[in-house]
C-alpha cells in the first residue's frame, strides 16, 4: 500500500511524506519537521485498505501507545483524565474535513458538569488542528470526563494526558464516537501501594443502571453496582475493594441499561519507586470492537528489531476475554513477511480470559500479532517495561475482512 502522510501544526505549518508498506509488512514513518509550531495532527491516506495504523509518543513524562482513529464524529467523548497537583490534560482538536467547524467542550467531575466559556464556540478551520490546556480551567480534579461536541461539522478528537506529580506518566487517549451498553478490560491487576479506578462516564440525558462484572482465574466475584446520573461520571475505585487483591489478574465486564450507554476507562498509579512510566490512562474495548465480522484483530508491534519504535520496550501480556454464551477457539500468530507463525492456541469458556506472557511474547519479538477468535472477544496488549499492569495498553484493532490463519 502506498499514499501520503500529511502533517499541520498549531501555527498552521504543514508537512508531507510520501509513504509506503509492504504486504505483511511493518513500516515506522516520520514527517519532517514543520516551521512551526508546537503541537502537530497527521492524516495518513492510503490508496487501499487492509492497514492498520497507530501512534508512540515519548517525552520526560514517559511513552505511550495508541491506535489512530479511523474516522470522524460530530462528538468525541473521554471518560478518564486528572488535573491535580501539576498533571497537565490536553484535548487536541483536529479537522480534516473540506468545511469549518465549530466546537463545544464540556466536562464531567466530583462537583457537577462545568463549560468553560474559553471552550464554548471554538471555530476550526478546515485542515486546522488546535490543542486545548484543561487542568488552568477545570483545577484539582481527580478525575474529569470531556464531552467534545460541534454545532456544525465533524472532526478527529484526542486526549493527552501528562503525569508530573508523585509518579510519572503519559498516555494517549483515542474518543470514543459513541456510548455503548458494554465495555471490557480483559486483564487488570490491582499494584501493591497504587491506585486504580474504573470510570464510567454516562454522556447522556437520562439515568443509567450499571454493573461491573470482574472475574478472577478461579471465577467470578460479586459484581458492583451503581445508577449514573445523566451527564456524571461514577468512579470506582477498585485498588479500595477488598475483593480485589493485588497483583492477582481479574477480568471486568462494565455493562449499562437504560439511555444511550455509558464510555468507560482507567486510571492507573503506581507508586513513585516502582519502574517509570508509573501512571497512565486507557479506555476499555467497546462492543463494536469486541465484535468485528471477520473475527479477526490486528495488534501493532513497536517497531520492528532493526527500527524499534522506543528502545528496551515491547509486548508484556497479550490478554483476550470470551464475551460469548459458548466456549470459543483463539489463535493467535506472528505476522512475518515470510508468513505467520502461530504462538498461542486453545479454547476459551464463556467470560473466561488467557493471558500470553513470557518467553510466547519474547519470541513474538518486535512483529505484529494476529488474533483469530470464533466469536466476540476483547483483544488488549499490555506494553512494557512500567510501573504496573494497565500503564501502557494497546487494544487489538480489528480487521474488516477475514484473514486465515497462517495466511
Amino acid at each position: 500500500m502506498s499514499g501520503t502522510i500529511h502533517g499541520v501544526t498549531d501555527t498552521g505549518a504543514t508537512v508531507a511524506s510520501p509513504v509506503s508498506v509492504a504486504g505483511r509488512g511493518q513500516r515506522i514513518a516520520h514527517l519532517p519537521v514543520p516551521k512551526s509550531g508546537t503541537w502537530l495532527s497527521a492524516a495518513v491516506t492510503l490508496s487501499g485498505g487492509g492497514v492498520a495504523v497507530s501512534q508512540t509518543l515519548q517525552g520526560p513524562s514517559g511513552w505511550a501507545e495508541a491506535p489512530c482513529q479511523s474516522s470522524t464524529s460530530q462528538q468525541w467523548y473521554f471518560p478518564s483524565g486528572v488535573t491535580t497537583g501539576s498533571d497537565s490534560l490536553f484535548v487536541a482538536l483536529f479537522n480534516p474535513t473540506s468545511t469549518a467547524d465549530v466546537v463545544d467542550l464540556s466536562f464531567a467531575t466530583a462537583k457537577g458538569v462545568v463549560h468553560p466559556i474559553n471552550f464554548q464556540g471554538i471555530v476550526l478551520q478546515s485542515g486546522e488542528t488546535q490543542v486545548e490546556s484543561i487542568a488552568p480551567f477545570v483545577q484539582n480534579q481527580a478525575s474529569v470526563a470531556t464531552t467534545v461536541s460541534t454545532r456544525t461539522g465533524r472532526l478527529v478528537a484526542s486526549e493527552l494526558q501528562l503525569f508530573t506529580g508523585q509518579g510519572s506518566g503519559l498516555a494517549i487517549v483515542p474518543g470514543s464516537p459513541l456510548a455503548q451498553h458494554e465495555w471490557t478490560f480483559s486483564q487488570n491487576e490491582e499494584i501493591a501501594d497504587g491506585s486504580s479506578s474504573i470510570d464510567v462516564f454516562n454522556p447522556g440525558a437520562t439515568t443509567v443502571a450499571v454493573t461491573v462484572r470482574t472475574r478472577l482465574v478461579s471465577g467470578p466475584l460479586v459484581p458492583f453496582s451503581a445508577h449514573v446520573p445523566p451527564r456524571s461520571l461514577w468512579v470506582l475505585r477498585t485498588s479500595a475493594q477488598t475483593r480485589l487483591l493485588a497483583g492477582d489478574p481479574y477480568s471486568a465486564v462494565i455493562a449499562a441499561r437504560g439511555g444511550a450507554g455509558v464510555v468507560v476507562g482507567r486510571t492507573i498509579a503506581a507508586p513513585s519507586a516502582a519502574p517509570p512510566p508509573q501512571d497512565g490512562l486507557a479506555n476499555a474495548v467497546d462492543q463494536l470492537s469486541a465484535a468485528p465480522r471477520s473475527g479477526r484483530w490486528v495488534v501493532p508491534a513497536l517497531g520492528s528489531t532493526t527500527a524499534p519504535a522506543l528502545i528496551g520496550v515491547g509486548p508484556a501480556h497479550l490478554a483476550l476475554t470470551d464475551l460469548s454464551t459458548t466456549r470459543e477457539r483463539y489463535v493467535v500468530e506472528v505476522m512475518e513477511p515470510s508468513g505467520s507463525i502461530t504462538v498461542g492456541s486453545g479454547e476459551l469458556a464463556p467470560s473466561a480470559s488467557v493471558s500470553l506472557h513470557g518467553t510466547i511474547l519474547a519470541e513474538a519479538g518486535l512483529n505484529p500479532l494476529i488474533v483469530h477468535l470464533s466469536g466476540p472477544a476483547a483483544v488488549t496488549e499490555d506494553v512494557g517495561p512500567t510501573g504496573g499492569y494497565g500503564v501502557v495498553t494497546m487494544p487489538g484493532i480489528p480487521l474488516t475482512h477475514a484473514l486465515a490463519p497462517g495466511s
